[in-house]
This record gives structure tokens, sequence and C-alpha cells, in this order.
């Protein structure tokens, strides 16, 4: 299981090993919120040494999560990682932390609220 901080740039540490698996050019990281189902994916470039490096037993990918639309919610993530040609190469649940999102949900009060219990029968 992996921890992330929202509104921050995360490291995670994965046992991707380009030895065992084709070299991609490419990952494409799909996070799927656990309650809501919400997905959001990140598309990682090998080849570029500020998203990700590797070395012969683990790789680190870089993921910047300082966006307004990044990963909205906090709590549990499953993170499927593909290759270029959609091929799955890892799995694991991820947790977020950090800033509460903004309005989780709306409350609705009616204007002329009396705290009486009634019954209500049908003729």
């Amino acid at each position: 299981m992996q921890y992330i901080k929202k509104g921050e740039i995360n490291n995670l540490v994965l046992n991707i090993n380009n030895n065992a698996r084709p070299n991609f050019a490419t990952y494409s990281l799909v996070f799927t919120h656990v309650m809501s189902k919400l997905q959001k994916t990140y598309t990682i470039d090998t080849n570029n040494p500020l998203e990700y490096s590797s070395n012969i037993r683990y790789c680190t990918i870089t993921i910047d999560l300082t966006g307004a639309n990044d990963l909205i919610y906090e709590g549990q993530y499953q993170l499927n990682i593909f290759g270029d040609d959609e091929q799955q190469v890892y799995v694991t649940m991820v947790v977020t932390e950090g800033i509460p999102e903004s309005n989780p949900f709306t409350e609705y009060v009616s204007p002329n609220e009396v705290n009486e219990n009634y019954i209500y029968i049908q003729d």
C-alpha cells in the first residue's frame, strides 16, 4: 500500500522491473476512488528523469498532485499501472491524505424546522 499527500509532489517507489518486462516509453497510472468510482489518469514518460527513475530492483515514479482537480477525494484509491500497449504491469492500493475536499456534501434544512414529531395517517 502506498501513502500519498494531496497538494504535493509524491514519489511512488514500486517494484516494476524492466528486466522482466518490455521497455515502455510511457506508463499510464489510473487511480480509481474506492467509494465514488471517480477515475483520474496520469501519464508518466519513462525517458524523463524528473518523472521516472529505475534500477534493477525497483523504480520511482514522481507524480505532481498540486493541481486543483488532482485526486479530489481523500481516502483509498486503487492504482492500476499500464504500459504502452495497455498491458497491466502493476496493481496496488493508495491512501491519500491532505487537504479535505471543499464541499464533501450539501446539507438542506427546512425553512420552518420545528422539533416536533408527527405521525401522518392517510384517510
